[in-house]
């Protein structure tokens, strides 16, 4: 079964991906519980917090793997698991889509008053249902 997900990564660290030759997503210690729910062929939605947008869609191509050296830059996450990527649509930041506009409509965020959505999205990994996932990847897809 496919799982849908929504990685929340910093404007720093979505450059860094960007700039990568290998597509991969790094994500701390305190998530080992949910990297083991990642399987090959989940689908992934980027969102960058910093900016409030959703990047890009992409598909898991490797399980989950330990990381010796992060590439990535330290807040306050110890990264220790990555997955590789292959994008699947990738938006310029200037066409991205907007959070603000979406994100209170998204069962995901029904937990939060609409006018505080962002809290809902201050972890680095997300369970999405498969409705909020091809939502977000029907806006994305409409851009050109």
């Amino acid at each position: 079964m496919i799982n849908y997900w929504m990685f929340t990564i910093s404007k720093e660290n979505f450059d860094i991906f960007n700039n990568q030759k290998e597509k991969q997503i790094e994500f701390g210690k305190k998530y080992q519980r949910r990297v083991k729910r990642i399987e090959l062929d989940d689908r992934v939605i980027i969102y960058v917090n910093e900016i409030n947008k959703w990047m890009m869609t992409a598909t898991i191509t490797s399980r989950v793997k330990n990381i010796i050296k992060s590439n990535w830059i330290h807040d306050s996450l110890d990264y220790r698991y990555k997955v590789d990527l292959k994008i699947d649509k990738k938006l310029e930041e200037t066409k991205a889509i907007e959070a603000s506009y979406i994100a209170p409509t998204l069962e995901y965020l029904k937990r939060w008053l609409p006018e505080h959505w962002k809290l809902g999205l201050l972890d680095s990994m997300h369970i999405l249902s498969a409705r909020d996932f091809n939502l977000l990847e029907s806006e994305i897809n409409k851009i050109n």
